[in-house]
């Protein structure tokens, strides 16, 4: 890609607005550009998040989901850890685990509910198969 992308290069390259690519950086769900002098440019992994962040909001799920699931990416976890479901068929649930350190306490998922930010329709989608 060479010296990088603009914003607007990085907006139109994702589908979407240089607005937008402001406001996922605002939430923390993209990272800032690095700068050379004023200006900012971006890298293919800030296309490739900025994709797949796009990508997710049109199967449905809230930008609150995605950044579960983006901190879950990032602390290495497993997609059973992130929905809170067994890994094998000779799991044995451990009753002595502590769900917030399970799921590292992350504040604005409240206990429990991790398996809301997968959106209904994904569930619909495994169930009808």
């Amino acid at each position: 890609m060479g010296s990088g992308l603009t914003i607007d290069e990085l907006a139109r390259l994702g589908g979407t607005t240089g607005r937008q690519v402001r406001a996922l950086q605002t939430r923390g769900l993209l990272d800032h550009p690095t700068l050379v002098g004023r200006t900012g440019f971006y890298g293919d992994e800030q296309l490739r998040r900025l994709q797949a962040i796009l990508r997710l909001q049109r199967d449905g799920f809230s930008l609150a989901g995605i950044a579960v699931l983006l901190r879950a990416l990032a602390a290495g976890m497993t997609l059973e850890q992130v929905v809170g479901l067994p890994s094998g068929p000779d799991h044995q649930v451990d009753e002595a685990v502590d769900e917030d350190e399970e799921f590292g306490g992350w504040p604005d998922t409240p206990k429990g509910q991790l398996l809301s930010v997968v959106p209904a329709n994904l569930l619909d989608l495994s169930m009808a198969s």
